[in-house]
C-alpha cells in the first residue's frame, strides 16, 4: 500500500549528533537537531534545537525552538526558548515564549519580543 503525500506536505528532517562526536564549525539546517554531543560553532535551524543533558554548544544558537537540558556558552534567538532544571545557559537570549524550570542559569540580557 503506497501512501500518499500533498504537494503542501514539507518533511521535517533531523539531523542526530551523537554523545561520542564533536563538530568543530557552524552548522545550518533545513529542519531540526537533536544534540547529544559537542558543538563549537553556530547553530542556525528552521526547526527545533533540542540541547540534551551532558551536550555542549560554543557558540550562537538561531531557531524556531530551542529546548535545553546541556550546556549553551553562546547568544540564542529563537520563537520559543524552553530551560530545562539541570541546563546551564551562559549568553543573552532573545525569545517571544520563555519556559524556566532550571534552578541556575546566567543570562547576561533577556528581550522578550512578539514573534
Amino acid at each position: 500500500m503506497r501512501k500518499s503525500v500533498s504537494p503542501d506536505y514539507a518533511e521535517v528532517k533531523q539531523t542526530v549528533v551523537l554523545e561520542d562526536s564533536e563538530v568543530m564549525g557552524d552548522i545550518n539546517l533545513p529542519g531540526d537537531l537533536c544534540l547529544f554531543g559537542k558543538i563549537s560553532g553556530n547553530i542556525i535551524a528552521k526547526g527545533k534545537v533540542e540541547v540534551k543533558s551532558g551536550a555542549v554548544v560554543t557558540g550562537n544558537i538561531s531557531c524556531g525552538e530551542l529546548e535545553i537540558e546541556g550546556l549553551v556558552e553562546g547568544n540564542v534567538e529563537t520563537c520559543f526558548l524552553i530551560i530545562e532544571e539541570n541546563a546551564v545557559l551562559k549568553g543573552d537570549v532573545q525569545t517571544g515564549k520563555l519556559l524556566v524550570r532550571a534552578v541556575k542559569y546566567d543570562m547576561k540580557r533577556l528581550r522578550l519580543v512578539r514573534k
